[in-house]
């Protein structure tokens, strides 16, 4: 016999087997078993071949003594068969009879073993399961966990655990922190780094500590803190478009044309490099992450507010060089007034340096418009091109999350430095901090480092004020949007006398609009000559006020020694109260 003939009749035996194990023990038949009585020709051979298996197993569902039916309940509670049957123990008139009920029998028993084996079960689930049928047939409810004994952990190591996570200080983010409500701490230590400081403080003070299960669940559900800060080179739009389900057309218009004005702009700035010469300066800033104070490998300075350094730097493409200001946060914030001092020097050295009064510079930078992307950065270029011998300025902004600024590489460079010099031991002071960058380019021209002072930094805001300036309006009539603007020029008119305002919402445009400049005080408009004779003034009179909390925390670590009283002596008594 062939295998595949074997096969066919090994199959048609194992479905006959099953159509009649369901009609012999009257359970209604699946779909696919619901077929047409057998022939009597084909009963007849089930009859004859399909015969009792005497493979040693005993049958769970036939008696002892007879061949009646067991139930399941009788089947598992029942120690076992006391006999079984023999093929030739009874006559051939006798097999002839309950040939059926035998074969059925034994194909439940396979039934129940294919099962069971299926399942990797024993008789002791099923027999629970039976146990625990209620008269509708269905079971009880699951009793396990809801006996109310639990384990529960002591809300003072819950609180030990809060008065942990709230001592270690918050950075503040960088650019994208009116965007987000998450906190960010410095990420020099992981989880299991705080886990293992919680149970030293723990041990020192004599209390319990809580493992460290615990204390990642509180930590990660009770806070929404991160361990670095959130990168402002995310796209929003393009995870939003990578994310979405079902891509509307709305959509994917915002998205091709997000994707082109990034090639656009990345060719607008690739062409303008090409164009640099004497008089034409093409540069990029940004502002670096701030730099603490002090900074080492103690673990207590973790756990403490230190002083922030900030490092605005500009870029000059083409030309390899770098211009850094360098002021802690006693000597000035961080804002619009900070920002727009820095340039407004830089565009005064280059002005003197060039002298020359067709001199047309472009700037590129982030759309950060706290920052750089607002009306006191503007009223400064205005004050810039009447004061200075500067023809045109014009600032063109990267598109949000494709920005590759070229500071970028320079911030890198000085934070490499910086590893490097913590091998040698800390840092206390923005000195120490001021001759890394200098030194921290090993190729090509040093960047150059100016040291800012509370001093130095000039009222930008006042100046808005006197100027009156308007920028929602254009020429025609229409609206301007600034955060629709993608480039911005301000150009100096043939006579020297008027400065024209104009912009660009995408880099695809082929002509400017004009901004209508307006002034709150007059219907005029307003002339470089009305801003030559405007002064500048100071944006403070004295060093800034540390807060409460990290003048306690510089304090004590002068008190503890961990900043040596020679830097407490010659830096932190005058900015400490």
């Amino acid at each position: 016999m062939s295998q595949k003939r074997s096969w066919r009749i090994y199959g048609t035996h194992v479905y006959h087997a099953f159509w009649r194990l369901w009609n012999l023990r009257k359970i209604p038949s699946p779909s696919l078993l619901q077929e047409q009585p057998l022939p009597q020709s084909v009963s007849h051979t089930m009859e004859a071949d399909v015969q009792p298996v005497d493979d040693g197993i005993p049958n769970p569902y036939l008696s002892g003594t007879g061949f009646q039916e067991l139930t399941p309940e009788e089947d598992l509670t029942r120690p076992g068969p006391s006999s079984r049957a023999r093929s030739n123990s009874t006559s051939s008139k006798s097999s002839s009879s309950s040939s059926s009920s035998s074969s059925s029998s034994t194909s439940s028993s396979h039934l129940v073993r294919l099962n069971r084996n299926t399942l990797a079960i024993n008789n002791r689930p099923i027999a629970t399961v039976i146990a625990k049928r209620n008269q509708a047939g269905t079971i009880e409810e699951e009793k396990r966990g809801k006996h109310g004994k639990q384990y529960k952990i002591s809300s003072d190591i819950i609180k030990g655990i809060k008065n942990h996570i709230d001592s270690i200080p918050r950075i503040e983010s960088h650019y994208v922190r009116q965007q987000t409500t998450r906190e960010f701490i410095d990420g020099g230590k992981n989880l299991t780094d705080l886990y293992t400081d919680y149970q030293t403080q723990c041990l020192s003070d004599g209390i319990e500590a809580a493992k460290i299960h615990t204390y990642r669940k509180v930590f990660n559900d009770d806070y929404n803190i991160g361990f670095h800060t959130p990168k402002k080179d995310q796209c929003e739009l393009c995870i939003s478009f990578k994310n979405a389900i079902d891509k509307t057309i709305e959509l994917q218009n915002r998205y091709d044309q997000h994707q082109l004005e990034k090639e656009l702009c990345r060719q607008e700035k690739s062409n303008d490099k090409t164009m640099v010469k004497e008089n034409y300066i093409v540069a990029c800033y940004d502002l670096q992450a701030v730099l603490p104070l002090p900074k080492g490998d103690v673990s207590t300075l973790y756990y403490k507010c230190k002083l922030n350094v900030c490092n605005f730097t500009i870029s000059e493409l083409a030309k390899d060089y770098c211009d850094c200001f360098v002021w802690s946060e006693v000597e000035a914030l961080r804002g619009a007034n900070e920002i727009a001092t820095c340039v407004w020097k830089y565009l005064t050295k280059m002005a003197s340096e060039i002298n020359d009064n067709n001199l047309r510079i472009t700037f590129y930078s982030d759309n950060c418009c706290g920052q750089q992307k607002n009306k006191f950065m503007f009223c400064m270029y205005l004050y810039a091109l009447s004061v200075l011998k500067i023809k045109s300025i014009t600032h063109k902004y990267l598109i949000s999350g494709h920005t590759q600024n070229e500071n970028d590489s320079v911030h890198s460079v000085i934070e490499k430095a910086v590893k490097k010099c913590l091998r040698s031991g800390p840092l206390y002071t923005p000195d120490q901090y001021v001759t890394i960058i200098r030194t921290a380019r090993k190729k090509g021209n040093p960047y150059n480092v100016t040291e800012m002072c509370y001093s130095d930094f000039v009222d930008i805001k006042n100046l808005t004020e006197i100027c009156g300036a308007q920028f929602s309006k254009n020429t025609e009539g229409g609206t301007v949007k600034m955060s629709d603007i993608k480039i911005m020029k301000f150009e100096k008119h043939q006579d020297f006398n008027h400065v024209g305002i104009y912009y660009k919402t995408s880099y695809s445009d082929t002509d400017f609009k004009e901004i209508q400049f307006r002034n709150n005080r007059s219907s005029r408009t307003r002339t470089s000559t009305d801003l030559q004779d405007f002064q500048l003034k100071p944006l403070y009179q004295s060093r800034l006020k540390l807060s409460d909390r990290k003048n306690s925390d510089l304090k004590s670590l002068i008190n503890s020694n961990i900043i040596p009283q020679s830097y407490a002596l010659s830096y932190y008594n005058s900015i400490l109260f």
